[in-house]
């Protein structure tokens, strides 16, 4: 009898101490929910950036001299599809060689370093592209949710920014003219 009920107590006790660390889930704070958003979308950057298969669509171009105007995105943007880029500039208002009012240099990418930056959650990304009209040189500075800035510089003096946001190609919605 006196080991049965010592087994009883026994058990009884497992059973509270038991009870006592399950714990409930606490539901996430806004700060928890921010950064847990933030590293998703990192994520997600980082692997098209080391895909190489993404779109940048500019929504503003500015020139060197801080001149920025509002484009539209779906004929002004920097694609990279493996190892060959598309760089276009197009308007809406006028006609061009490209047949979207602008230019389109399609080449092979000779150089690119991507480098995250893992405590900023940001990435650097310089390439250059051989096309059929130039050699261009590309910075990109891109932000984890896809923002972006592109500075395209040539052989030629003057340069010009990109500022839009980066897509994957299959969300991208460009429209890619003649290339020059």
């Amino acid at each position: 009898m006196r080991v049965v009920m010592v087994s009883l107590v026994w058990v009884l006790m497992s059973l509270v101490a038991v009870a006592q660390t399950t714990t409930e889930v606490q539901p996430m704070t806004k700060k928890e929910k921010r950064k847990a958003q933030l590293e998703a979308d990192f994520k997600a950057t980082q692997h098209l950036l080391e895909n190489k298969q993404f779109v940048l669509e500019a929504d503003f171009l500015q020139d060197r001299y801080g001149n920025r105007a509002f484009v539209s995105s779906t004929i002004n943007f920097v694609a990279v599809d493996s190892m060959e880029a598309v760089i276009q500039i197009g308007s809406n208002y006028r006609i061009g060689p490209n047949g979207v009012g602008g230019v389109t240099a399609k080449g092979r990418i000779t150089k690119w370093e991507l480098e995250p930056d893992y405590k900023r959650k940001t990435f650097a990304l310089e390439m250059n592209v051989m096309t059929g009209i130039g050699i261009y040189d590309l910075r990109f500075t891109i932000g984890p949710s896809g923002n972006a800035k592109a500075l395209l510089t040539g052989l030629r003096a003057g340069n010009l920014t990109f500022d839009g946001t980066v897509v994957s190609m299959e969300e991208s919605r460009v429209f890619e003219g003649h290339s020059i």
